[in-house]
């Protein structure tokens, strides 16, 4: 039997999934592996798929049908099953399921939903019932889908061979994007050769235009590949490596053409490049270089505006750009400039909309517009006004949500607003109306993530959302619902990051996470809570080492700092409390900065004032801002009250936030032991 030929992978499918099961076993069989591939262990890595056993092919002399099946799926190393409403209803494909389930787990099942399946049909809905009884209760198994708005056929071909070779679905991702860019380079080059030849050879001007003109359009025709179809590829999986290979090869091939020789479309495609470049090294944490793209991405498009003051896209793409700059300006701590910038963005939107008001995507540009100037207003310290602008973003977003209800961008834009609203509202010392927005947010994108399992980017937002709602139940005593929801939400995140390491938000997320368990653990378990502290300190030392802006920041350092106050204080070491407070004192940066940092230092600074014994500084530093404090530093703030006998005042502010439902742990522990009931 030894000898005996094994094949790859068995293909069980119902007669009426036919063609999709023929295009995959001639996609499967025709793959060759690339080469320094690394697999999972030790394992060896094959070169190929071949052979692929599919049973119509493969059986077609076979005197004893049933036979021939078990003895293929014996010699078979993995089972791929095509879902489908007609194979879960199939007698065969149940049998073929039941009989390689016998001596093999379902980890060795791939399971791929036809590119014929209904959008509304649900997994578990079209798996054999063999498998379903196979997988532990409410588990599904994951999934490639084969449908054009989900993995597609080129990605699901390389998630199929990633799974049966053993390796990384990110290292096929990376080696097809760069044997794409390499066929446009060769292309490119092939055709400068052949309009040299020409030249030499003296063909008819008018033939040489026409050859070259054709040669141009398909070399752009790669260009437009690589910015589309490809990044809607990579994104998703969070290669953020390969897709500044992608852009800088794009305006590599824009490089080798002077400006003046271009016509409009390939200025504009020039643009989208350049800003995608300023999109991936933004994540990527590089702030000036990120910069310079979008200001190269601007100019662009706004000359291309000025040909063009009535063509909407145009405009469309000025607007980006216009944003973006705005935003890198926004993170450079000119407000001034930001604003400004905003404000120009929402101008455009506007007059998107009175080009054509029937645009879906023109009218949600004026909530995008409304969005991050709400943002900046909020940062600033004037939550009423952004209150305002979250609010008439949230009334277009929830609008064209219900117009487009398959639309998961509409679905995060409307989670995301509602995100923002619970961070206004928790300004105004309102977390029990804060918590419903977040619940609101993380419910919406919850749906987007069921419905696109396979975007990592959306996961992340998902995550991170899930981070914050955590955080408001611990503020509003759901003390046991927080802890499930972070601990859950951390090991997506971990999963996430191994991913892609490159991606810095994503590692941020899995530290602002690690610190949210030091607050959890100082009023239940004050051993543990010094443990995750040790572990949160050296992972912000490690997300630090490598960024290019290490100065010290006060959500990261600031809350490290104010947790170790709080863990002297909890093991009653007032004298080491004090000296962690001057030091933190010592620390928070005096210069200059933009509205929300001042807020965040002057929040920090209090803590550190009324852990050193000076109640009356934490009253003059926290008073100055009580407008922009959050639940958390007004509690500082009246018990700083309370240190210098201004006992009603304390009150005061005790009252009211307990009447709006604050009851954070610390909150509690202090005041309901200071006076019970």
């Amino acid at each position: 039997m030894s000898n005996r030929q094994r094949y790859k992978a068995f293909i069980s499918y119902s007669h009426r999934d036919r063609q999709a099961a023929e295009w995959l076993h001639r996609a499967l069989e025709a793959f060759r592996a690339p080469p320094r591939l690394s697999a999972r262990g030790d394992a060896s890595i094959a070169r190929d798929l071949r052979p692929i056993f599919r049973d119509r092919d493969e059986l077609s002399a076979a005197a004893d049908l049933g036979e021939t099946i078990r003895d293929a799926l014996d010699r078979s190393d993995a089972l791929i099953v095509l879902c489908s409403p007609t194979a879960a209803a199939s007698r065969w494909v149940d049998q073929e399921v039941a009989y390689f389930l016998k001596d093999r787990g379902p980890s060795a099942v791939v399971c791929v939903i036809t590119p014929a399946t209904p959008d509304q049909a649900s997994l578990v809905d079209i798996l054999p019932s063999a498998l379903r009884a196979a997988l532990p209760e409410d588990v599904e198994p994951l999934a490639v889908d084969l449908r054009r708005d989900a993995d597609g056929k080129r990605l699901a071909r390389l998630k199929i061979a990633a799974r049966l070779l053993g390796v990384s679905l990110d290292q096929l991702v990376q080696r097809d994007a760069r044997r794409r860019v390499q066929l446009m380079a060769a292309f490119t080059t092939l055709a400068a050769v052949v309009t040299l030849g020409m030249g030499a050879m003296t063909v008819a001007t008018l033939k040489s235009r026409q050859i070259a003109r054709e040669q141009r359009d398909e070399t752009e025709a790669l260009v437009a590949y690589m910015l589309g179809d490809l990044r809607q590829q990579l994104e998703p999986v969070g290669r953020l490596d390969v897709l500044d290979g992608v852009s800088a090869k794009v305006l590599a091939y824009y490089a080798k053409a002077r400006t003046d020789r271009l016509d409009d479309k390939a200025l504009a495609q020039r643009a989208k490049a350049q800003t995608l470049l300023g999109t991936i090294r933004e994540q990527r944490g590089d702030t000036a270089g990120a910069q310079d793209a979008f200001g190269q991405a601007a100019s662009t498009t706004h000359a291309l505006v000025e040909r063009d003051p009535a063509n909407g896209d145009r405009i469309f793409d000025e607007a980006q750009n216009v944003f973006w700059l705005a935003y890198m300006e926004w993170r450079r701590g000119d407000v001034v400039a930001a604003e400004r910038g905003f404000k120009h963005y929402a101008e455009l939107a506007r007059t998107l909309v009175k080009l054509d008001p029937n645009r879906a995507d023109w009218r949600v540009e004026v909530a995008y517009a409304n969005n991050n100037l709400g943002t900046l207003l909020f940062e600033q310290g004037r939550p009423e006004e952004a209150l305002v602008a979250f609010r008439a973003a949230l009334a277009i977003f929830d609008a064209e949500r219900l117009r487009a209800p398959n639309d998961m961008k509409r679905q995060r834009d409307t989670a995301n607003t509602h995100a923002w609203i619970a961070d206004s509202l928790l300004i105004f010392g309102r977390p029990r109306e804060a918590l419903a927005e977040r619940e609101a947010a993380a419910k919406l994108l919850d749906e987007a993530v069921a419905k696109a399992p396979n975007d990592q980017r959306l996961a992340a937002k998902s995550v991170a959302t899930q981070l914050g709602l955590a955080r408001l139940e611990l503020d509003v005593g759901r003390a046991t619902e927080a802890r499930a929801r972070s601990q859950a939400a951390m090991r997506r995140l971990r999963e996430l990051a191994a991913l892609d390491p490159t991606n810095a938000g994503w590692r941020e997320y899995l530290v602002v996470g690690q610190l949210d368990e030091v607050d959890r653990a100082i009023w239940s378990d004050p051993s543990a809570a010094r443990d995750a502290h040790a572990a949160a300190a050296a992972a912000v030392a490690a997300l630090r080492s490598g960024a290019k802006d290490a100065s010290w920041r006060t959500d990261l350092e600031g809350r490290l700092a104010q947790q170790a106050i709080l863990l002297a204080q909890r093991a009653g070491d007032t004298a080491k409390a004090r000296a962690l407070a001057r030091q933190l004192a010592k620390d928070i940066p005096t210069a200059p900065g933009p509205h929300d940092a001042a807020i965040e230092r002057a929040r920090l600074r209090g803590v550190a004032q009324l852990a050193m014994g000076e109640p009356a500084q934490a009253v003059s530093t926290l008073s100055a801002h009580r407008g922009s404090l959050p639940p958390s530093s007004l509690d500082v703030l009246a018990r700083a009250y309370l240190a210098l006998g201004q006992r009603d005042k304390a009150e005061a502010i005790v009252n009211s936030l307990t009447k709006q439902g604050y009851e954070h742990p610390a909150f509690l522990a202090f005041w309901r032991k200071l006076s019970p009931g």
